[in-house]
């Protein structure tokens, strides 16, 4: 759906359309009666160059987390940062040396965001199914969920983004070469 105001995107589930012809919202409906699951347009929108099993983990731990529900995004956000140590080939026996290998890998990426990522484990799965945990809060889950995407944004849309404007600088290298090519032709004629 688009918003008649900012004109962003923005997913919401309905039984009934809630968008006229041209795309906009409907003026004859109360929203917040007919809507039953909503994500608007988010500031940070995840980069489809990032794997698709993580991006769909933080979009689920993200709904999570706006629902308040603790454990769920905890464990979305666990199991986001496993599958990029998954993906990224991390060595180590645990999870915590599978984190610093990150460091090792990826020494362009500030160290003390990767040490972020190590504080999902305050949460671990004894305490979940055995023990109480000390209060986890949103915030210490925002943080980790927000950290975790600057460092999927540095490895994997930023190296993409060099190359593209590599080649672009490239491509205009070559068309001055052949610029002057042609000037120098054009010259000697």
């Amino acid at each position: 759906m688009r918003c008649s105001s900012c004109k962003g995107q923005s997913f919401h589930l309905s039984d009934v359309a809630l968008t006229n012809d041209r795309g906009y919202l409907r003026d004859d409906l109360d929203f917040d009666e007919v809507i039953f699951y909503s994500v608007p347009t988010s500031f940070f929108v995840i980069d489809e160059r990032i794997p698709s099993e993580i991006r769909e983990l933080i979009t689920e731990a993200e709904g999570c987390l706006k629902m308040n529900h603790l454990t769920g995004a905890s464990a979305c956000a666990r199991k986001a940062i496993y599958e990029l140590t998954v993906k990224e080939k991390c060595e180590g026996d645990d999870y915590e040396s599978k984190i610093k290998f990150l460091k090792k890998q990826f020494p362009q990426i500030d160290p003390e965001l990767i040490d972020v990522l190590a504080h999902i484990q305050d949460m671990t799965s004894d305490k979940v199914h055995e023990q109480s945990w000390p209060k986890w809060d949103s915030k210490n889950l925002k943080l980790i969920l927000e950290t975790l995407k600057v460092i999927l944004h540095e490895i994997y849309v930023l190296p993409d983004e060099r190359k593209k404007r590599s080649k672009n600088v490239q491509k205009l290298k070559e068309d001055l070469v052949k610029d002057k090519a042609q000037i120098k032709v054009a010259g000697e004629s």
